[in-house]
C-alpha cells in the first residue's frame, strides 16, 4: 500500500542538534506529519563532536505521524564515499546516494535501483539553499535553511529547514529518494 505522506510538495523540518535522536516534520498546515529517527551506536555516543557525522556509519528512518515506516536511509561503511542506501517501507531498495566531496564543488548524486542519476544537489558548501535538479538540470525541489514562509513563525522548532519537490514531478520511488536524500544532507552533512 502507497502511504500519503509523499504526496505533499513542501516538508518543514526540525534541526537535528548534536545527538538528538528525532525531530519532527509538518506540512503547511503546520501539522505534524512524521519524525525522523536517527539511531546511533555505541561507539558514536562517545566519540567526540569533533569527528564528523558523515564519516560514520548511520541509519535514518522516516516515520509518519502514526509511527508507520515510510523509508530508511543507511551508510555501512566508515568512509566519506561509501554508498548511502535509501529503501522504502517495505526494506526495498529504491535508491542511493552517491555523495562526492572537493573543496572547490561537492556533490550528492541522487541514483535509482539501476545506479542511473535521477537527481542531483550540488555547491552545498556555498549557500544555505539549494536547488535539486533531475539528471537533464531541470529543477525539480529545493531545501531552504533560510526561508521566510507564514509557517516560520508558528512552527515549535526554532530552527527548520524546508524540502520543497515540484508539485509535477510524481515519480514516487524518485520523489522518496530525494526527499530522503534532502534529509540526510541536511543531517549528516551540513550541521
Amino acid at each position: 500500500m502507497i502511504s500519503d505522506f509523499f504526496e505533499t510538495n513542501n516538508y518543514f523540518v526540525d534541526k537535528k542538534n548534536g545527538f538528538q535522536e528525532s525531530c519532527h516534520i509538518y506540512n503547511e498546515k503546520r501539522e505534524r506529519i512524521g519524525r525522523i529517527k536517527q539511531k546511533f551506536s555505541f561507539i558514536q555516543k562517545i566519540l567526540p563532536a569533533t569527528i564528523g557525522k558523515s564519516i560514520l556509519p548511520f541509519n535514518i528512518e522516516i516515520r509518519s505521524a502514526n509511527g508507520g515506516l515510510e523509508a530508511t536511509i543507511s551508510k555501512r561503511g566508515n568512509f566519506l564515499k561509501s554508498e548511502i542506501v535509501i529503501q522504502d517501507a517495505t526494506g526495498k531498495k529504491i535508491g542511493a546516494i552517491n555523495p562526492k566531496f572537493s573543496f572547490s564543488k561537492p556533490e550528492f548524486k541522487i541514483l535509482n535501483t539501476s545506479n542511473h542519476v535521477i537527481a542531483e544537489i550540488c555547491d552545498v558548501w556555498k549557500k544555505s539553499n539549494f536547488i535539486i535538479n533531475d539528471s537533464s538540470e531541470n529543477q525539480i525541489g529545493s531545501i531552504n535553511n533560510n526561508w521566510n514562509g507564514t509557517l516560520k513563525n508558528k512552527s515549535t522548532a526554532t530552527d527548520s529547514y524546508k524540502i520543497s519537490v515540484m508539485p509535477n514531478y510524481s515519480k514516487y520511488e524518485e520523489k522518496i529518494a530525494v526527499l530522503s536524500s534532502a534529509i540526510v544532507l541536511n543531517m549528516c552533512f551540513l550541521s
